[in-house]
């Protein structure tokens, strides 16, 4: 996984994790604060990651927010009724497939040099047998190919940005598009999903592959 975070499709910076947030999931799970340069501690919805509703005065440039995120790195874009439900515009006919392009490696591709976002059929020998521990305070996740380890991150939420999901769900975006919709590499306790369609203003895993 490339960092400790969470993506929204298209966009460049990563949203802190489940063990970099100021937040419990579910009440109970021990997380780890986050500082700044000066040492203080950053509050999830406040000086931390904030979150602003797309329909909010100054959030879109015409039809698009992408001077808005690049201005606010760490505020989450969310769409609780702006169908296509994708932080990039509230108007499908806008919608920016080329964002993490399926060919070549773009200018908002957030893998370091030589490495890319994946691509449709990447994971598709991801297998429903591969591994998966849990409890006693191991995370669940599974192994692909016997290779490396993909923990179950849970995701952050295209209707208001919370976490959901940690330590059940794995989600991992790839590069491809379906229509007004991502793809993603999604798995959990008895199924493994290899290339399923989401909103584009969800905050999932990435896992980057080389060029």
């Amino acid at each position: 996984m490339y960092g400790r975070g969470y993506w929204v499709w298209g966009r460049k910076d990563a949203f802190p994790g489940a063990d970099g947030s100021t937040i419990q999931e579910n009440g109970t799970a021990t997380t780890v604060s986050i500082y700044d340069m000066s040492g203080n501690t950053l509050t999830e919805g406040s000086t931390g990651v904030s979150f602003v509703n797309i329909t909010t005065a100054g959030v879109l440039s015409g039809n698009t927010a992408l001077m808005y995120s690049a201005k606010h790195p760490l505020t989450f874009i969310f769409t609780p009724n702006a169908v296509p439900h994708d932080w990039y515009t509230n108007n499908a006919s806008y919608q920016n497939n080329n964002l993490w392009n399926s060919t070549i490696k773009s200018v908002c591709d957030p893998c370091p040099q030589g490495w890319r976002v994946p691509t449709d059929s990447s994971w598709n020998d991801f297998s429903i047998t591969s591994m998966q521990v849990s409890g006693s305070g191991i995370a669940y996740g599974r192994t692909y190919q016997s290779l490396s380890w993909f923990p179950a991150a849970g995701y952050r939420y295209y209707f208001s940005g919370a976490l959901r999901g940690v330590g059940s769900y794995g989600y991992y975006w790839l590069a491809s598009v379906s229509d007004t919709y991502a793809k993603v590499l999604n798995f959990y306790l008895s199924g493994v999903f290899p290339s399923l369609t989401f909103y584009r203003a969800s905050g999932f895993s990435i896992r980057c592959v080389q060029e």
